[in-house]
């Protein structure tokens, strides 16, 4: 469940970055007091201003003194205040902010921790996959809380998640937490007692044995906080930090929205060069996620490296040589070259990062010396390779699939070369290819981690990039993918046009769900690498059935290469008739439908199809040996 925002943010444009917020078809409000604290106080949902996003270091808060509670950079002694990188992390490790409506009332002694409120709002780490933006407004449920006492003063940190985040129907209080994002509590206490060291300040301390308190006292300290700012509003307690000025409240302290408007002028006014964009958010500090919360479960496991590991792996088969080991390994350096720039350049547009990754797989690979032939499925051609190149290997990659401000990916398969050895490869290395003609596969996940997922043929195996070393480490080895699972995945924009099997499918699935019979949700990105790698991990199914061309799946490019590692995964990938490793790329450019997940899943899609179409068409597939069977009469 996922609430339209009302919110926006003004933005000053000059060295003191502001920014205002405004309600639609209002005009300018005082955050703090203005936005209500519940969104949904039935089922638990509240707002939470978000001040800072995740990865960044600027020290931004609400201006709670001032009358519209503007967000500002912090400053100490004149100069703009910066938390610095706690060691291995990157700035603040969630997105940080503060619930409305509630204060830490700094008169008043907690009773099970024998200290002062901080006299700020009640602060909130969102735990959440999606990095947010300055002064967005997100509905979050309540996890748990962590008592932090900051030079004597009690300093409440929730722990909250957006309900529309993937993780959201699975984790409700702290045990969800440790069992669902293992190290993440960890890495919570370790950031919040350290982080001031820099500036010379003594580790913070917490309440409660550093234990996490659990969703229910959690709402209590919410609670308490909440009515603690209505005793400023209703002027029973007088606050510097708190300005009781609104635009909605209609109470002795509301403004007219033209008062506020003359206010914000007025502010805009005081910078040297104060020029205004509007926008629902604001995110030039946006950048991928470092933090690696597996770290303390694996700190005392030996780690393996892509190379090492496949290595290790050819060396079980006879006649099996180093050369893919290393393409491997130098397709590993090219991911993480690519997911630096995202992090680093996160504000590019879409098409400059597409082609910052392409550059990058190309000079990998053709670095390598591996390769006869390097295709590029972005832009349909044969990348340039030196003359007389005459590796032994076919690379086809994808270098970036998904969309600005979400995850993203790279796809990759590699074949072993047709055409003799001396010469460059061409085109008919990869015409008429099948399948299961790949010697390898694989793909890198960008999210809030790095997975490298990869098969040479021999199980499928996630290796995932570690913060401190800043290496792809062994993360799960044969991988098994559930056979029957929860996630059904496709993009029902245009539903209405796909074949009535796979809209009596998708009924299936929502009716199994509505009734609990069994678990059956939902998911979709735009970005092909992240709906695969839940199916793989969880279990379900992907569905690409078409027909417009953008709803089928790229041959070369995404149907062979997912299909190939959902095999070696236990799993089956399909088009519906016929097994996609069966087919051939007849053409450079082949789209095809495709159905790949769980066995139970796919042949359920299978029975609806083959059941509305003529049986003399239906196929039997024997993947052994790649013979197709006609049915008897």
């Amino acid at each position: 469940m996922e609430f339209q925002s009302e919110y926006s943010v003004i933005r000053c444009d000059s060295s003191e970055e502001t920014y205002f917020f405004e309600k639609r078809d209002h005009g300018l409000i005082n955050p703090l007091n203005d936005i209500p604290l519940f969104a949904d106080a039935e089922q638990g949902i509240l707002n939470m201003i978000v001040e800072i996003p995740r990865e960044t270091n600027a020290k931004l808060e609400l201006r709670t003194g001032d009358p519209l509670a503007q967000v500002i950079q912090d400053k100490k002694k004149g100069k703009k205040r910066y938390v610095h990188d706690v060691f291995p992390y990157k700035g603040y490790i969630w997105n940080y902010g503060c619930f409305p409506q509630t204060w830490e009332n700094p008169s008043e002694v907690h009773m099970e921790t024998g200290a002062l409120g901080d006299g700020d709002p009640l602060d909130v780490c969102e735990i959440g996959s999606t990095i947010a933006h300055i002064g967005q407004v997100h509905q979050v449920k309540v996890l748990g809380v962590l008592g932090m006492i900051d030079e004597g003063e009690m300093d409440w940190k929730v722990l909250v998640i957006r309900v529309g985040d993937p993780l959201a129907e699975q984790v409700n209080d702290v045990e969800d937490l440790k069992r669902m994002v293992p190290g993440l509590l960890h890495a919570t206490f370790s950031w919040f007692r350290t982080y001031k060291i820099p500036d010379g300040k003594p580790e913070n301390l917490f309440a409660f044995r550093e234990t996490v308190q659990p969703a229910h006292y959690a709402m209590e300290i919410v609670k308490e906080c909440h009515d603690s700012w209505r005793k400023v509003m209703d002027g029973k307690i007088s606050s510097k930090k708190v300005n009781p000025v609104n635009t909605t409240l209609k109470n002795e302290y509301s403004i007219s929205t033209e008062q506020a408007t003359k206010i914000m002028k007025e502010a805009m006014a005081a910078c040297a060069d104060s020029g205004i964009r509007r926008s629902e958010s604001i995110h030039d500090d946006q950048c991928v996620p470092l933090p690696d919360f597996l770290a303390e479960e694996n700190r005392h496991k030996r780690m393996i490296g892509v190379k090492h590991f496949c290595m290790e792996l050819q060396r079980r088969f006879p006649h099996g040589s180093n050369d893919l080991s290393l393409l491997l390994t130098e397709i590993g350096v090219a991911f993480k070259c690519i997911r630096s720039f995202l992090r680093d350049m996160s504000n590019a547009d879409f098409p400059a990062l597409v082609e910052f990754a392409n550059a990058q797989m190309h000079a990998s690979l053709a670095a390598s010396g591996l390769c006869c032939m390097v295709y590029s499925t972005q832009y349909m051609t044969n990348m340039p390779l030196e003359s007389g190149s005459d590796g032994k290997y076919i690379v086809v990659y994808n270098p970036l699939v998904g969309s600005q401000g979400g995850t993203m990916g790279t796809i990759f398969s590699v074949y072993s070369r047709k055409s003799n050895a001396g010469d460059s490869g061409d085109s008919l290395d990869l015409l008429s290819r099948t399948g299961y003609e790949q010697v390898a596969a694989g793909y890198c996940f960008y999210a809030s981690y790095t997975s490298f997922v990869l098969s040479m043929g021999y199980g499928t195996h996630i290796f995932i990039l570690d913060a401190v070393s800043g290496h792809f480490v062994v993360s799960n080895q044969h991988v098994k993918i559930p056979e029957t699972g929860p996630v059904y995945s496709l993009n029902c924009a245009h539903l209405r046009h796909m074949k009535e099997a796979v809209r009596q499918y998708v009924e299936e699935c929502d009716e199994a769900g509505a009734n609990h019979d069994i678990i059956k949700y939902y998911r979709y990105e735009d970005n092909d690498v992240a709906n695969f790698h839940r199916v793989l991990t969880q279990g379900g199914i992907l569905m690409k059935p078409g027909p417009q061309g953008n709803d089928l799946a790229h041959f070369l490019g995404v149907a062979a290469p997912l299909a190939f590692l959902a095999r070696q995964a236990g799993g089956r990938a399909s088009v519906g008739k016929r097994q996609v490793l069966e087919l051939n790329s007849w053409s450079l450019e082949m789209s095809v439908p495709m159905f790949v997940g769980s066995p139970v899943d796919v042949g359920r899609v299978e029975e609806l199809i083959i059941g509305q179409e003529d049986k003399q068409d239906e196929l039997l597939v024997n993947p052994e040996t790649h013979f197709r069977l006609e049915l008897e009469d």
